[in-house]
């Protein structure tokens, strides 16, 4: 992880034909994760985040291997700037959004090196990510999608498959939270909730817990005989 009218008709017929079917239920709270907890072996990390009044993220506060660092989200029409200083060094991403609010171009600097990632769409749906470090080589991937969901993705260097459960996918799970953390928005937005995957050999499980109204409260990732689980605590009003 790296240091997004047929009810005016109901409405009038419930006022005259009977008093009680006018009361209107409150709606649904809103509810936005404002820390992590993520543990691995002996270790965690834990993130604290803010939101502006617009919903979208405005800093982050974490700390890893005994140094903190502070995130800043700025949102400039589609540019997103973020800053992240451990106060020395300062990592900067300049990232381009397209229409529908998805990363099209990340523009990465950490002192000396430069890394550029463009994303090409299909609606919503990635089709490629190119990455160039330092004016080298370009890094290409390319990806599968299947009924909403991206299945599979493909490099020089190798393949990667994902699996899905059949729950809509929400705030906190695997590929909402990884983006979160690490953009503030998304390039992958998925119909369902990732089940696990494959990269290479390499092959991880992932399961949620939800509460009792369906929010997800945990993510744990199960590789072999490593186990990473990633814990919510959310504000909703």
């Amino acid at each position: 992880m790296k240091n997004r009218s047929p009810f005016t008709l109901v409405v009038l017929l419930c006022l005259f034909l009977t008093p009680s079917c006018s009361k209107k239920s409150s709606p649904a709270p809103v509810c936005q994760i404002i820390t992590v907890t993520d543990a691995l072996g002996t270790g965690s990390t834990i993130y604290n985040i803010t939101y502006s009044n617009s919903g979208q993220i405005s800093t982050e506060q974490y700390s890893s291997g005994g140094t903190n660092y502070n995130r800043v989200f700025t949102y400039i029409g589609s540019t997103e700037m973020i800053a992240t200083s451990d106060g020395t060094n300062t990592v900067t991403d300049s990232i381009t959004l397209n229409s529908d609010g998805l990363i099209v171009s990340d523009y990465n600097t950490n002192q000396s090196n430069i890394t550029v990632t463009t994303n090409t769409f299909s609606g919503s749906e990635l089709q490629k990510q190119v990455v160039v470090t330092n004016g080298g080589t370009p890094s290409t991937t390319t990806f599968t999608w299947t009924n909403g969901d991206v299945t599979s993705g493909s490099t020089s260097s190798g393949n990667s498959t994902y699996t899905y459960n059949t729950k809509a996918s929400e705030n906190g799970d695997y590929w909402s939270i990884v983006q979160l953390i690490n953009y503030g928005s998304s390039f992958i937005k998925t119909v369902h909730q990732l089940a696990g995957y494959q990269v290479g050999a390499s092959v991880e499980n992932v399961n949620y817990t939800y509460d009792n109204t369906g929010k997800i409260m945990a993510v744990t990732g199960t590789a072999g005989s490593s186990v990473e689980n990633i814990t919510y605590q959310y504000s909703c009003n």
